[in-house]
């Protein structure tokens, strides 16, 4: 079973704008619960392959799902969501967390969760009208986006964009005329250039849930439908998701604010949840650099290198960090030589070049130092500057030292 959409839905980005201003408020939403359940069955269907999972869909508003199967055609048995996080739950027990949603929760989301969204944006009430033979409340948001609201159950029938162009509108609607509990279901229709969906709603204990969630594009189509919604008393509870999210926002955070001690403790904390993480090692080796400690980062270089052994980023870093500690030289070289190997660009070609200075094979430091040069940007070349100046100096070549001095001068008044 693949977990990624699979077509342009992770794209979607339905603009439901809007901003509170003097005169604005919200529109009352026309969901009246937090935690619900239903059975699903999710199909992927494309020109190749169709595939389908039948299960126990659970959601908790707004971005935190679950869905549990007992489908033996895949190797999964639950998935668990929390906004752009996953757990993936395999038949053994073992857990693998992604940083990107899956299908059902992104089509849930993209469709019905922001329909749910509509509602909360600050608009300002312009008048009533008529859509579909349904009376409706118009209303305009401060960035022009335009949505009526039906007057019966708050569900947005129509909205469109700025410049007048349909993002959701209405298709069909039954009213219950055995009851008179008024309407039955409403089937909504979204279009972009790429893709197209629909979403139909209906009511059912009293509460409006999705029906049949539908988007395809030229290549595929994914429909998911639920049925035996039922309203739950508990929400889901996603600790180890909630501490994924809250470490990798404030290690981002951190790495951003240049503080290097927290962003350790919080990249350190991410993976005693997840050790398989790469992101981790690499922002975890770079502040341990930052504050001096070599063999720190040369321990989550050695990690990354571990989880992806051809990486040549992982191997030059590993290589240079060896070098300015100057320990493991040959084993240094060795690393440059093989990232070199898979992509000869030119920060790599200056660590290989500056190894062979490290160990006195002044030749081919300046082999790889002056492709270096020819290859690097205004970025990388003070640093491959630096290390041609430290070859012609233990080369005895002052003319060249100096006009690299030179060089690298005019790259720092530049700047």
């Amino acid at each position: 079973m693949e977990y990624k959409i699979g077509i342009v839905l992770a794209l979607i980005a339905i603009v439901y704008a809007g901003c509170a201003e003097t005169g604005q408020a919200a529109v009352a939403s026309f969901v009246d619960y937090h935690t619900a359940s239903a059975d699903v069955t999710w199909r992927y269907i494309n020109t190749y392959k169709e595939q389908t999972v039948t299960g126990v869909f659970t959601v908790s508003l707004p971005d935190r799902f679950s869905l549990r199967t007992n489908d033996h055609s895949v190797n999964w048995q639950r998935i668990y969501g929390y906004g752009e996080l996953t757990a993936v739950v395999a038949r053994s027990g073992q857990v693998e967390y992604k940083y990107e949603s899956v299908q059902p929760f992104t089509v849930y989301q993209a469709l019905f969760g922001e329909l749910i969204a509509a509602g909360s944006k600050a608009v300002t009430y312009v008048s009533d009208e008529v859509v579909g033979g349904r009376p409706v409340a118009r209303y305009l948001s401060a960035e022009l986006t335009t949505y009526w609201f039906d007057r019966e159950t708050n569900i947005p029938l129509r909205i469109t964009d700025e410049t007048g162009r349909n993002i959701l509108s209405l298709r069909q609607y039954q009213v219950d005329a055995d009851h008179k509990q008024g309407v039955e279901f409403f089937t909504l229709a979204l279009r972009e250039e790429a893709w197209e969906g629909t979403i139909r709603i209906g009511r059912s204990g009293g509460h409006w849930f999705p029906l049949e969630l539908r988007v395809s594009d030229a290549q595929s189509e994914i429909v998911i439908s639920f049925s035996n919604w039922r309203v739950d008393e508990q929400p889901l509870a996603l600790k180890d998701l909630e501490q994924l999210k809250q470490s990798l926002a404030e290690g981002k955070a951190a790495v951003e604010q240049g503080d290097h001690h927290r962003a350790i403790y919080y990249f350190r904390q991410l993976l005693n949840i997840d050790p398989f993480y790469v992101p981790a090692y690499r922002e975890l080796a770079h502040s341990y650099l930052s504050i001096g400690s070599y063999l720190g980062a040369v321990e989550n270089y050695q990690q990354w290198l571990m989880l992806e052994p051809d990486n040549p980023v992982a191997m030059n870093n590993l290589a240079y960090t060896f070098m300015l500690a100057q320990s493991n030289l040959p084993q240094a070289i060795n690393l440059a030589y093989q990232a070199v190997s898979r992509e000869p660009r030119a920060s790599f070609l200056d660590t290989l070049g500056y190894g062979y200075y490290l160990v006195g094979d002044y030749g081919k430091a300046l082999h790889y130092l002056l492709q270096a040069e020819a290859k690097a940007d205004d970025h990388e070349l003070p640093e491959v500057f630096g290390h041609l100046i430290l070859v012609y100096e233990a080369l005895d070549d002052q003319v060249q030292a100096g006009l690299y001095r030179e060089r690298l001068l005019a790259l720092t008044v530049g700047e």
